[in-house]
């Protein structure tokens, strides 16, 4: 990536820039299978739907008459807005059938409890937990008085309470009510039941949220080896236990773990439910996200276009589930320096965000992030300051201000202000986002790794170079130690670390690091990439500080032409209404 200063970054990725999916226990009372693969982070939830109508609908099956008729009509109408994403549209809709049941059945009745539920899931799934918390509240009520404090169905409402906590960033208050669940499955269904599965697996993405590996894998493990020996090893439930671990792999930047466990889900996918279904875009999607993170954008763009195609045509273009796909596209041809193609996709997916979740949804937020890296990266920081800045008040004002996932957002400013050369508000900024990462991945993830380059050079652009030193040889041993030696974020590393040497006069370091830069970044990014044009452009001034006129010369004549063939594809085209991800 180029910057004014002539360095290139690792930058901090946005959190949720592609979406990878898990599973969970669908929140619902009355029919209890595992969740198709959800999303993390970007918390789009319209693949739940399976159970949904099936557990309303079972409310209304002893009644008569043609008011009964009409309420499931409403029903059908709730069903198809939440598989369309619209669920802002189906709320006052969820609401009439509660009234409904609380008029037919009492307010205390069981299935008063389902369209609690129901209605609580809408709010959930537009992320105002506010709302939906004290539905799921009452619903656990109901069932506790009408049911037992040990039914199966009342472990149902402690899980999808669990959620909302889990969801709302209180861990300590959900992490109880999973163990209660489970508990009660355990006992009432037995160890290997699917509810008893299923409860472990939301009990092992709580520890992954609070980032506690070492907790969550032996869950994750364990239920995927009573799948295997109970269903076989070619079982849809399986390949849910395989993909959670693949996710888990993958946030702690272990890509050679995570890949075969997404590769063998795949396969049980396609077996099991053909090409176009959305488990199995689901998991092209997450190997999509590998092969992103590890630079190999051929094989992600066609991972990502695999995923998008079967969305689109199942969901149709303006679902959540299409613009997720959109977004993800988008990241590859912006990594791969083509602007002009990223730009109309990252507007298309904020539209289908802003239209579906909301304009003040956190998903929402995270496309204006995405837009915010792509300006930064065109060069147009003026554009890119109020995407960074909206998107950072609607997470504030979701999760608040000391969520690390603001780590995207904080991080994106301060070094958008480092550009601008406002160290003033970059350092700070810059600071919390290191914070933040490190609270939310750990000391030793590429993630923090970003955090340690960005504040380094802030403190480089400060003249502060005793201080920048460390953040970026810290920096540059966590890329080569988790993303190996020859990846981009790596080449980026050594980069900094060449200019950084040549502003304090040491030439051979200087030379040293750079020249590895650009063998690693040409290799990872191709001869024709913006990042490569910088490497070779940072060494031509390694060689002029030498005054080797003769090495430099050509160094800098092939970065202007290789800047030349960038600039012509990276004028801002307006956007299209349909653009092709193509």
């Amino acid at each position: 990536m180029e910057f004014s200063d002539g360095k290139v970054l690792a930058r901090l990725m946005p959190t949720g820039k592609v979406c990878l999916q898990l599973s969970a226990v669908v929140r619902h009372s009355r029919i209890m299978v595992e969740n198709l693969p959800r999303t993390r982070r970007l918390i789009h939830r319209w693949l739940r739907g399976m159970a949904f109508l099936c557990a309303v609908a079972v409310c209304f099956s002893s009644a008569r008459g043609q008011e009964t008729s009409d309420v499931r009509e409403l029903v059908q109408k709730i069903e198809e807005l939440r598989t369309a994403g619209k669920f802002q549209e189906a709320v006052p809709i969820a609401e009439q059938v509660l009234k409904y049941c609380e008029k037919n059945y009492g307010p205390e009745h069981p299935e008063t409890a389902d369209s609690l539920n129901d209605l609580a899931f809408l709010y959930s799934s537009m992320n105002d937990q506010a709302k939906a918390l004290p539905l799921y509240q009452r619903a656990l009520k109901i069932r506790e008085k009408a049911l037992g404090p040990d039914h199966p169905y009342t472990a149902i409402s402690l899980n999808n309470l669990a959620e909302v906590y889990r969801e709302s960033g209180d861990l300590a208050k959900a992490e109880p009510l999973y163990k209660r669940a489970i508990k009660i499955w355990e006992t009432k269904l037995g160890s290997k039941h699917p509810n008893t599965l299923s409860g472990m697996s939301n009990l092992a993405l709580l520890y992954q949220d609070k980032g506690d590996s070492a907790k969550a894998e032996p869950l994750y493990v364990r239920v995927l080896k009573v799948r295997e020996e109970t269903l076989g090893p070619d079982n849809p439930q399986v390949a849910n236990s395989l993909s959670n671990l693949g996710t888990l792999y993958y946030h702690q930047g272990n890509f050679a773990k995570a890949e075969p466990m997404y590769q063998r889900a795949l396969k049980i996918y396609e077996k099991a439910y053909g090409a176009e279904n959305p488990h199995t875009a689901n998991v092209e999607n997450n190997l999509g996200a590998i092969y992103l993170d590890q630079g190999d954008l051929v094989k992600a763009e066609s991972f990502f276009k695999q995923a998008f195609e079967t969305r689109e045509k199942i969901f149709g273009p303006n679902n959540p589930a299409t613009g997720e796909s959109v977004n993800n596209l988008a990241w590859v041809y912006m990594d791969g320096g083509d602007y002009a193609k990223a730009e109309p996709l990252y507007q298309r997916s904020l539209k289908i965000t802003e239209q579906t979740a909301g304009p003040d949804h956190p998903n929402t937020a995270t496309s204006l992030n995405n837009l915010g890296v792509l300006y930064q990266m065109m060069g147009d920081y003026k554009k890119a300051e109020p995407f960074y800045q909206r998107a950072l008040k609607i997470r504030e004002k979701a999760l608040g201000p000391n969520n690390p996932d603001l780590v995207s957002s904080i991080g994106g400013l301060a070094d958008l202000y480092r550009l601008e050369k406002d160290y003033a508000k970059a350092e700070p900024l810059a600071q919390q986002a290191l914070h933040l990462s490190e609270k939310k991945f750990g000391p030793a993830h590429q993630m923090t790794a970003t955090a340690y380059n960005n504040l380094g050079a802030i403190y480089e652009g400060m003249g502060k170079y005793d201080k920048a030193e460390p953040m970026f040889q810290k920096g540059l041993k966590l890329f080569e130690d988790k993303l190996g030696p020859n990846h981009y974020k790596t080449g980026a590393a050594l980069d900094n670390l060449g200019v950084l040497y040549r502003e304090k006069a040491e030439y051979k370091k200087a030379e040293s690091y750079a020249l590895r830069a650009v063998e690693v970044t040409e290799k990872a990014r191709g001869p024709e990439h913006p990042e490569t044009a910088t490497c070779l452009n940072d060494l031509a001034k390694v060689y002029d500080a030498m005054g080797d006129k003769a090495k430099a010369d050509p160094l800098r004549q092939r970065a202007a032409e290789i800047r030349g063939k960038t600039k012509s594809k990276s004028a801002s085209p307006q956007p299209s209404p349909t653009p092709s991800p193509a």
